[in-house]
């Protein structure tokens, strides 16, 4: 936390200076909604470059290529070619590089996690599904999971362009913690959870967020932590 309000304390800083000194006539002059959406694109370029999300990446370039479209003499191809682009860019990259693209983050981490996801649970399993370890993924289309693990500790969901409903209603989790880890990409995620479970949110967000509806517990018996990365998506928790 302490280095990300680092990184955005510096870049405010750097963004305030450009916009006293180009008023001031040193530097070429943009208008104040455009300094602030190029400061806007740049760091969520940086934050999805860091975080290996190509959604993230791609369509602040093209947001780039919009606004400096007559300086890189780019006309002919904003700003729906060049969205285009970016949007079947993202698709591709997606397609070819998401499952290895976690596996290379992870698997330092959560190497022992990931070999029993791989031994005991296919992706392409029935709607209900068990076990300590869980494994979830859906590419264009829908996805719809019920979860009955009598010990449930870890699961991952892995999304592109996609509507995932999943319940958490008849899992169990002796231990009281359990980790949601999601790479979503363009889609829309619904949880049902039981309503004594309690939601820890550690995701990184690229213009996404994440909405609770229902009873809100205030002490919860049950913790499960979200972690990973959604990108252009949305995530819903119901307490039911």
């Amino acid at each position: 936390m302490i280095k990300k309000n680092y990184f955005w304390g510096v870049f405010l800083v750097l963004g305030a200076a450009y916009l006293i000194i180009s008023q001031l006539g040193y530097l070429p002059a943009f208008s104040v909604f455009t300094v602030v959406a190029t400061m806007a694109c740049i760091a969520a370029f940086v934050h999805s470059l860091l975080h290996l999300s190509f959604g993230g990446m791609l369509f602040p370039l093209a947001f780039l290529g919009i606004l400096y479209d007559k300086q890189l003499g780019i006309t002919a191809i904003t700003p729906w070619t060049i969205l285009l682009a970016a949007l079947l860019g993202t698709i591709g990259l997606n397609l070819i590089f998401s499952r290895k693209k976690w596996e290379v983050k992870w698997k330092h981490k959560n190497k022992s996690i990931m070999n029993k996801i791989d031994k005991n649970v296919s992706p392409d399993s029935s709607e209900s599904i068990h076990g300590e370890y869980v494994y979830m993924k859906s590419s264009f289309g829908s996805l719809l999971r019920y979860v009955t693990s009598d010990n449930l500790r870890y699961a991952e969901l892995e999304a592109n362009f996609s509507g995932v409903k999943i319940y958490f209603d008849n899992a169990s989790v002796p231990s009281g913690n359990a980790t949601l880890q999601v790479d979503i990409n363009f889609s829309g995620v619904e949880l049902f959870i039981p309503d004594n479970w309690k939601i820890v949110n550690h995701l990184d967000c690229t213009v996404a967020g994440l909405s609770e509806k229902g009873k809100t517990p205030t002490e919860g018996h049950v913790t499960l932590t979200l972690e990973g990365e959604s990108t252009f998506s949305g995530i819903t928790v119901y307490y039911v």
